[in-house]
């Protein structure tokens, strides 16, 4: 695999991965009828560090293609397209974020005993996690007067 310059962005998908946290806690906390913030913020930490997290990695799938430690076998099957955008990948992280909130919610539950979420609040969640590329991508060329804000050593 030929070394090549790719570009990481950190800013645009910390916020957007913590956007789609905070919808996590919100359908959470409406499927669990919560009524102490207590429980709220105490249990909702992992959906908002995983949600950014997936943002992250499906968002700099190019970058972390072109890194040493990154095996070439896999760089082959990862279909990576002109606008560094890997379906495979975004597959992968829509999955693993649904098998998360499955495991997570079966496992502790917001108020121990376990609960369930609603299929559909799931299914937004892991999809808009795991498919957050297509739509920051699109939105980047919007926001690029932002870039201006932040220093040049903080990437966007």
């Amino acid at each position: 695999m030929a070394v090549e310059e790719h570009s990481i962005h950190i800013i645009l998908p910390a916020v957007v991965g913590f956007i789609i946290g905070i919808v996590e806690a919100y359908f959470v906390y409406e499927d669990e009828n919560m009524t102490s913030g207590k429980d709220f913020l105490g249990d909702m930490w992992h959906g908002l560090i995983f949600s950014i997290l997936g943002v992250l990695v499906a968002t700099n799938v190019p970058w972390l293609m072109a890194q040493a430690w990154f095996p070439d076998f896999l760089a082959n099957i990862m279909f990576v397209n002109e606008a560094g955008i890997s379906l495979v990948a975004c597959i992968l992280i829509t999955v693993f974020m649904m098998f998360k909130m499955v495991a997570s919610h079966a496992i502790r539950g917001v108020s121990g005993g376990g609960f369930s979420e609603k299929l559909w609040h799931k299914l937004v969640i892991s999809i808009a996690i795991g498919f957050s590329p297509y739509y920051i991508f699109a939105l980047m060329p919007m926001l690029e007067p932002l870039t201006s804000v932040f220093p040049s050593w903080m990437p966007f």
